[in-house]
Parts: C-alpha cells; structure tokens; sequence
C-alpha cells in the first residue's frame, strides 16, 4: 500500500502547483469571494462556473472542482521505526455539485493510492426523495460516529481514533438517510457490497449492513447551552466476515493487525454523546465489536467478542467562532471573525482493547500487536484564510507490548507541522 517518497512527492506537486496558480490569481484581484482558494475551480453564488478565468453561466446547477493537498514535517520519537522527515501525506482531487437541493454528486480521487482502494475516496450522487429522506448510491463513506463521519479538513485533530478504526470504511452501495422532527432526529441506513477498504486503506470485503440514529432532543427549543446536546447510536452488521483488523496511530504506526478473521457473522456496536455551544464542541464515543464462530483448528471455532475501542475529545476556537453539528457530523466552521485569522486548540485520548484469544490462537502476536494501547493527542490549528490551515501537533502512543513498530519500546512521541491546503 506504501508509496516512496519520490512518488508521494510527485503526486503532490501537480496539486501543488495547481494551488500555486490559484493563489496568484486571486491576489492579482481577478476573482471576488471565496478566497485564494476557490479561485481555481469553482461555482460562485451567482451562477458562473469558473475555470482558470473560463465562465459559463447556469441556472440552478452548482458545481465546484478543487482538490486536497497535505504536506507534513514529522519528527518520530528516536526508536520509531518511521524516518523522520518531510513528506505528502495526502493529494486529492475533488469534483462535486449538483443542481437545486434535490440532486447532488462528489468524485474525489486519490493521487497517492496509500488510503484507498482503486485510487478513490467518494464516488456518488443523491436524490432528496422526500423531505426527510435523501437516497446516495455509489462509494460512499460508512461511519457509525460523528469523528469518522467528519471529513478531515472539518476535523480538528490529526488522524482517527481508534473507535474510528474498528468500525469506519467505504464501500460501494447505498445509504438512506434524513432529519425528522424538526431535526431533533437524524438516521442513517446503509448497505455496503463489501468491495471497500478501511480508515488506513486496508481492503474489506465484507458485506455491511448498518443503522445509526442521532437524537439531538433540544434542537427546537430555546435553551441555547442545552440545544448542542446530542446521542446517537450506530449499529452494522456483516452476514458473512472475512476481514483483517488493523489499528494504527494517528501518525500511522500499526499498533494491532491481524490476517483475515473469518467467521458466520460479525456484529459491531457504537455509542455517542457529543456537544457543542458557541466555540466549543466535545464528543465521547465508544465502540464494541464480536466476529463469531471464527474456526481456530481442530474442528473448534470461538467468538471473538471483545474487540472494544473508546475516543473523547474537545476542541476551542480562541478566535471565538461558533461551531456546528448537523447531519451525522461537524459541519465546516464559519470564516475567521478576525484579520488575523483562526486559531483553534483541540485534544484526544483513544484507547483500544482487543480480543486476547486473537492472540493465543494465532490470528496475531504480541509483535507487531499489542493487546491493549491508548494514544493522546494535542493540536494546536490556525487558518489564516478560507482552505488553508497550518497545525502544530504532538501525538504519544503508550502500549501494553514492545513492539517493533517502536524500536522494540511500549511507547512513542511524535511532533508533527502540517499544512493543508483545501481548494
């Protein structure tokens, strides 16, 4: 799944010139709104597609065409198996529109191939079929919490935690899903094919089938520090499991991974309870999964049924912008409310886990595994225009094995500069 660092440099340079272009433009003046960054590709308010100054007029058809570039100076701790150094960590593009409200589509491909399967993120589009009911068909993402649900560029750490490993993926199939009551009820079903891969890019070929409903119970009211108050719980269910598990850190050590882990079915479980008010939001969420009947020799099969994950985390804007929750996940956070631009301070603890007959049973070892492992990380995030944010991170990883992916040591620290440019 890897990919040299000539060949993520490449990969990022296109996009990076891209952006290059863009930014010059737009400080020449020659595009209004949006800043620097949608002066490359996009579909402003009065209906003019824009291409490199290209415009053609449309009535209500939106179109917007950009990409993602990530480009990251890492300092591993002194025993980490990863090389220190810089590197690009991601390099999409991006099509997306739609026309009205009724009808949208996203294609995001991926330039570097090390996250995905088949070099591709989103591939769908949806049809509102009612007002409480859009339908969404092709490679869609499947999250059953509001940390994976959100994109990266809307979330405030780096990386994922651990719940989001165990059961996040995309997949080809469909998802309906829609807000009730007045939006104080948000579900989401989905059905994937079991053609997708996970958070880290591992392939899964499992059929999913899964459920998850959010109540946010104060919404109509008029109790502002109550109305950011939200639960949810996601359920998914797979007939029949034949998928690896794979934990890694937020900055990409594998702390835990197995071959494939076959069994009749599997089944996972997750919880929620999140809140925002103003420019704070903070979220918990905790995860349990069970692969049952997995054969392990002799006739024998067992349940392994204590595959567990939880995440807490919270993030401040400094600069005092409100934040937003709506529809499974953080929503985009408003432009800057000072010259200066924002500044946001985020923190994460993750913990993980699993199973210890996965280990006794050959399906791991303590190396490269370990039967338990918690990370915590701590951001420190300034976006000094619209599509651009520039993060300062420190991730520390504490696990119950030495491992080698830590130099033969049960734990890491690793610094981390980012920039990450969204057109």
């Amino acid at each position: 799944m890897g990919r040299s660092w000539c060949e993520r440099s490449l990969a990022g340079s296109a996009l990076a010139v891209a952006c290059g272009i863009a930014a010059i433009r737009a400080a020449e003046g020659e595009f209004e709104g949006g800043g620097a960054w949608s002066a490359l590709w996009s579909y402003d308010e009065d209906a003019r597609l824009s291409f490199f100054g290209i415009k053609a007029a449309g009535d209500d058809w939106r179109l917007h065409g950009g990409g993602r570039l990530v480009v990251d100076a890492i300092k591993y701790g002194y025993a980490n198996a990863r090389r220190s150094g810089v590197e690009v960590d991601e390099a999409q593009l991006l099509l997306e529109g739609g026309y009205g409200e009724d009808l949208a589509f996203r294609v995001q491909p991926d330039l570097l191939g090390i996250d995905t399967r088949h070099n591709l993120y989103d591939a769908w589009a949806s049809l509102r079929v009612c007002p409480g009911a859009t339908l969404t068909a092709g490679q869609i993402r499947v999250a059953l919490g509001t940390e994976y649900a959100t994109r990266p560029e809307d979330l405030p750490l780096i990386g994922y935690g651990f719940t989001s490993f165990l059961d996040g993926r995309y997949d080809w199939g469909a998802r309906l899903d829609g807000e009730l009551l007045a939006r104080s009820l948000w579900y989401d079903l989905a059905a994937g094919a079991g053609h997708g891969f996970g958070v880290d890019g591992q392939d899964l070929n499992s059929p999913q089938f899964s459920l998850r409903c959010v109540a946010i119970p104060f919404a109509a009211t008029d109790l502002p520090v109550l109305k950011g108050l939200f639960g949810g719980v996601g359920l998914a269910y797979s007939p029949r499991y034949d998928d690896p598990l794979r934990l890694t850190t937020p900055l990409d050590s594998t702390v835990f991974t197995t071959h494939d882990l076959r069994g009749d079915d599997a089944f996972w479980r997750h919880f929620e309870l999140g809140y925002f008010w103003g420019p704070f939001r903070c979220g918990f969420e905790s995860s349990v999964g069970a692969v049952n009947d997995v054969p392990t020799g002799g006739g024998r099969t067992e349940d392994m049924d204590q595959l567990t994950a939880w995440t807490a985390y919270a993030a401040w804007n400094l600069t005092g912008e409100e934040v937003a929750w709506r529809r499974g996940c953080w929503v985009p956070a408003p432009a800057a409310s000072s010259r200066f631009g924002r500044v946001e301070i985020a923190a994460r603890y993750s913990n993980a886990d699993v199973d210890r007959r996965l280990f006794y049973t050959g399906f791991t070892d303590y190396d490269p595994s370990t039967q338990e492992v918690r990370t915590f990380t701590l951001n420190l995030n300034w976006y000094p225009a619209g599509g651009v944010r520039v993060s300062a991170g420190w991730v520390t990883t504490l696990a119950d094995h030495e491992l080698t992916a830590f130099g033969g040591t049960n734990r890491d620290s690793a610094l981390l500069l980012r920039l990450a440019l969204d057109l």
